[in-house]
């Protein structure tokens, strides 16, 4: 047995197969020299006799295996990713945590979907989770002993919205890496699973266009959202732009028609068209996002929703219409021309439309404008016709610029632009001298002292829509105007001898009515001689003008009424007022003279005969 051993440890004979401490070593080695040295000095002289021993020494060994990392700090998720605060799919979820190694190795963050023992990595390579990549959220890169290692993962939109992770720490150990036998999930907000918020789904966009300015126009929406949080579906929230330029919480720099309340699907908004607002088509651009700011992607996501507004009929207010007299005052309308048409009367109004003054062009909205001018006792209804027209009373714009040249038009610096609402207009317009005058206060003064003149208006727009007929709220007067002339420049009453005399008053002149009213007249005159206007005083070569006398009608020389000197006096001639633009109302008077029998120079005598007209009572006309 002990010359087995010593072989042994001489390395004469096969070491023992398997593991061996360093402690049972140590111990049969003490044994052995125990027993052998008992021996040796037993036997002393007889070994002494056969051989020197020599005393040798073994070297031991012995492998220690790598031990695993420990957990410092324990794995959590960077930043939280939960039902409160959800990662977006495509955003990433990050991880950290602090090992130590017994080694000083450094070490790989695993994160697994599985809570089965990785498998740790092969000369210093990574460890990979418990059945393969498809279990495996993330792994960090290499970090050093107590230093800080994050994994990171790209989260994707067919990823659950829970999903479970566990952590686990491995070392990079290239003799036999190890992983920590205990995984972690974190605490708190920070720990497993993280969730995924996926974006909502935005299939259709439409509105209820077209719509009229002031009315209000809706866009309706088919969206939704799979996720629930909480036990609540997730919410959704449209958003209509005026441009293409939503932020991802809010339209941009172009404004906003409206946003929805958030709804658990299909979200809705509506918009109030302002006033004014131009008649043509508009873009808007449509986005959804859940409660969370996930913004839709693809479908309808800033789809263009094109909506229009209504062409309306542009509006005349009563009270905004006047009727002026030629140089553009309230003064009542005064005529000036015998005979003929005064021009230049003026209509002003204000138009709206709530199109806006300017068209979508750039040119008027409203395009042209029509009035009816008429005596009040007329009235409008009865004034809208060409049949209706007549000069004394009723001037309709349907009978035609030929017969009666009105125009119109809008005044350019009016209109401020497409936000301007309104635009002011003028229009002028000539009456005839026969036109009804309406001033005075008493059946005298005017036949119509209690009416007035007043005026429709109807506008058009570019869309040939067309106001309704407004008639002036307030109107003008028309005033008297007195015109007459004289169709007979000269009464001749033939040849008399001295102390004869005309038997009838044969000889007549004629006075028109050239303006607006009837006449009588006022006469006077000047004595006759054959140097007139140089006539003497003298019975034997003047004729005094109390020879000539006149009357209504061809009456006996000496019951007419003779004839006096300025200021003379009124003769009650009664001629109607003028109702036809084409000739005047006319009266006559008839003249006769005598020649007295003191004269004696002979040969032709010329004087003068003055016709003031004169406004008759207006119940004579």
């Amino acid at each position: 047995m002990i010359v087995r051993f010593l072989r042994w440890i001489t390395g004469k004979t096969q070491a023992p197969q398997g593991r061996i401490s360093v402690l049972i070593l140590f111990l049969g080695f003490l044994t052995a020299g125990a027993i052998l040295g008992a021996n040796f000095f037993a036997t002393d002289a007889l070994h002494h006799a056969r051989f020197t021993f020599a005393q040798s020494t073994a070297t031991t060994t012995v492998t220690v295996l790598n031990t695993p990392p420990n957990w410092t700090v324990d794995a959590q998720e960077a930043v939280e990713s939960s039902t409160s605060s959800p990662t977006n799919a495509g955003n990433t979820v990050s991880w950290t945590a602090i090992a130590t190694d017994p080694n000083s190795d450094s070490f790989y963050l695993l994160i697994c979907k599985t809570s089965s023992t990785p498998t740790a990595g092969v000369g210093g390579g990574a460890p990979s989770c418990a059945g393969g990549a498809g279990n495996q959220w993330a792994v960090s890169s290499l970090a050093a002993s107590a230093a800080n290692a994050t994994s990171t993962y790209t989260t994707q939109s067919s990823d659950p919205q829970l999903n479970p992770w566990f952590a686990w720490i491995c070392d990079n150990n290239a003799g036999g890496a190890q992983c920590n036998a205990t995984y972690k999930q974190g605490t708190g907000s920070t720990a497993s699973p993280f969730v995924v918020n996926h974006r909502p789904s935005f299939a259709s966009v439409s509105n209820t266009g077209p719509v009229n300015p002031g009315a209000n126009l809706t866009w309706n929406s088919v969206a939704s959202d799979t996720d629930t949080f909480a036990g609540a579906t997730d919410t959704v929230t449209l958003y209509i732009c005026k441009a293409n330029d939503f932020t991802g919480t809010a339209c941009g720099a172009g404004g906003t028609y409206c946003s929805s309340t958030p709804a658990s699907s299909n979200p809705s908004c509506s918009y109030t068209i302002p006033i004014p607002q131009q008649d043509k088509s508009y873009n808007s651009f449509a986005y959804v996002i859940d409660q969370h700011l996930f913004a839709a992607s693809g479908g309808s996501q800033s789809a263009t929703s094109t909506y229009s507004v209504n062409n309306v009929a542009p509006t005349i207010t009563s009270s905004s219409i006047s009727l002026l007299n030629t140089d553009g005052s309230t003064n009542p309308l005064a005529l000036t021309a015998p005979t003929g048409q005064t021009s230049g009367f003026q209509v002003k109004f204000t138009s709206s439309d709530n199109n806006s003054c300017q068209n979508s062009s750039g040119g008027q909205e409203v395009q042209s404008a029509i009035i009816n001018v008429y005596r009040s006792g007329i009235g409008q209804a009865n004034c809208q016709t060409s049949g209706n027209y007549n000069a004394n009373n009723c001037y309709p714009a349907a009978v035609g610029t030929t017969t009666w040249n009105y125009f119109c038009s809008q005044d350019v610096s009016s209109c401020s632009g497409p936000t301007s609402l309104t635009a002011t207009w003028t229009c002028t317009f000539p009456l005839w001298y026969v036109a009804d005058p309406t001033d005075g206060t008493t059946a005298s003064d005017t036949q119509y002292f209690n009416q007035n003149w007043l005026v429709s208006v109807r506008t058009t727009d570019d869309n040939a829509a067309t106001s309704t007929l407004t008639e002036s709220s307030v109107g003008n007067e028309v005033s008297s105007f007195l015109g007459v002339q004289l169709n007979t420049p000269s009464i001749n009453f033939g040849a008399l001898s001295p102390g004869t005399n005309n038997a009838t008053l044969s000889t007549s002149t004629v006075l028109a009515a050239t303006g607006n009213v009837g006449l009588n007249e006022t006469l006077y005159g000047l004595d006759m001689c054959p140097n007139f206007p140089s006539c003497p005083v003298s019975p034997t070569s003047t004729i005094p003008v109390g020879q000539i006398q006149y009357a209504t009608s061809a009456i006996a020389y000496g019951s007419g009424l003779s004839l006096a000197t300025s200021p003379g006096s009124l003769f009650n001639i009664q001629i109607h007022k003028s109702t036809a633009t084409s000739s005047a109302t006319t009266g006559s008077t008839f003249w006769g003279i005598a020649i007295p029998g003191t004269i004696q120079l002979s040969g032709a005598y010329t004087g003068q005969n003055t016709f003031i007209g004169v406004k008759s009572p207006a119940q004579t006309w």
